[in-house]
């Protein structure tokens, strides 16, 4: 739901509120000019680990890690899946998922569709 003055930052394309003057996600300047734009973004991942996508109602939106609920919608990140503790079945590798063959530090598994998701 973009407002009048609301901004994508040019480096890399973050949806902005009009009250910033910096981009939220790399502090590229709101107006920043092309040399401005050399420097931003490049080393940056878009996706930080532990950041979580919201399923919730065709929602979608990009939410950071440190969020227990959707910055759109307000759902709740355990009922997204995204970022809900590891469930595993019990077996001897329920205590230290990072042994399972084929999983890396970060890997979940979505507790609604209960399918493995890879960062």
């Amino acid at each position: 739901m973009s407002r009048e003055g609301d901004w994508i930052c040019a480096a890399c394309n973050h949806f902005n509120f009009r009250k910033r003057d910096s981009c939220q996600r790399c502090t590229c300047p709101k107006y920043a000019t092309e040399a401005d734009l050399s420097s931003y973004g490049q080393h940056k991942s878009e996706v930080l680990p532990g950041d979580w996508y919201c399923s919730s109602s065709n929602c979608g939106a990009h939410n950071y890690a440190s969020r227990t609920s959707c910055h759109r919608c307000g759902a709740s990140k355990d009922y997204c899946g995204y970022g809900a503790a590891l469930m595993i079945p019990s077996n001897s590798y329920a205590n230290d998922p990072s042994v399972l063959p084929g999983w890396k530090t970060g890997d979940w598994i979505c507790n609604r569709l209960e399918k493995r998701n890879e960062l």
